[in-house]
């Protein structure tokens, strides 16, 4: 583990080091796997449970998805470092500093605002899809009407596509720029925009092992889903949390922003 006078340097690692941070982050999830499941299944309950809010439950959910983020991300520190996990630590990235020097102060409104970042750069990016002839509600219809044909659905498709592909690209840089930003908020106190343009860099210095991370990954999840009532994804997804801060310890020292009060 890093230690917490280290300096800010995303690190260029090998693509085999990707399968090793998907490794750690089943270690550290078998430290206590009950509590991360059982506070997997309530936060993310909750964070759903915000969709059901007429009108604004989806951009609330967005919003503070960076807070569950991070309060996985400080449990993960505290198992790492071999102190017992507690259910505070789950909510570190409302209350602040579990232990002394180990996280930013304050972080609720940063992550938030990270949130937002999030949720404003997906916004523009459907619209844009939108406005290309991208309807994933009508593409979706048809699919499920029996009575349209194969040179219909073909139609819709081949409309669909550009903007499809153009949603994919767009979508890569916002995806680099919030895959760590949480965690650089939460541990070195960055503020939002150095966290986004930090996380840009280090994930396209680290793109093939973080490749190789992602589709280890997304096989866990392909068959953690194959469990019945999903009960698979109470494991897998609290491993892949496990897993990004396993990537985040190997490619960052435990980062500070210049202006950050020191420990």
């Amino acid at each position: 583990m890093n230690s917490p006078n280290d300096q800010d340097i995303p690190r260029k690692l090998a693509a085999r080091e990707g399968w090793r941070w998907v490794i750690e982050g089943f270690r550290l999830y078998r430290k206590n796997p009950l509590l991360l499941s059982a506070a997997f299944g309530l936060l993310f309950g909750g964070v759903m449970a915000l969709n059901l809010i007429p009108g604004v439950g989806g951009a609330l959910s967005e919003i503070v998805s960076p807070l569950m983020a991070a309060g996985f991300l400080a449990a993960y520190r505290a198992l790492d470092s071999d102190r017992e996990l507690e259910l505070p630590h789950f909510l570190a990235g409302i209350g602040g500093s579990i232990q002394p020097g180990s996280i930013a102060a304050s972080p609720m409104l940063p992550l938030m605002t990270l949130g937002a970042v999030q949720l404003l750069g997906t916004l523009a990016i459907g619209q844009i899809m939108r406005s290309m002839g991208f309807d994933a509600e009508a593409i979706m219809a048809a699919m499920q009407n029996s009575q349209t044909s194969p040179s219909e659905l073909q139609a819709l498709t081949n409309q669909a596509l550009p903007a499809a592909l153009t949603g994919m690209v767009l979508f890569t840089p916002l995806l680099m720029a919030t895959w760590f930003a949480p965690a650089l908020v939460l541990f070195g106190g960055a503020r939002p925009v150095t966290a986004l343009s930090v996380s840009l860099k280090a994930v396209a210095k680290n793109w093939a092992a973080l490749a190789v991370n992602g589709l280890a990954l997304g096989l866990l999840l392909f068959i953690a889903a194959l469990i019945p009532l999903l009960l698979g994804l109470l494991v897998a997804l609290p491993v892949l949390l496990g897993s990004l801060y396993a990537s985040y310890q190997a490619i960052f020292a435990v980062w500070a922003d210049e202006n950050a009060s020191p420990p």
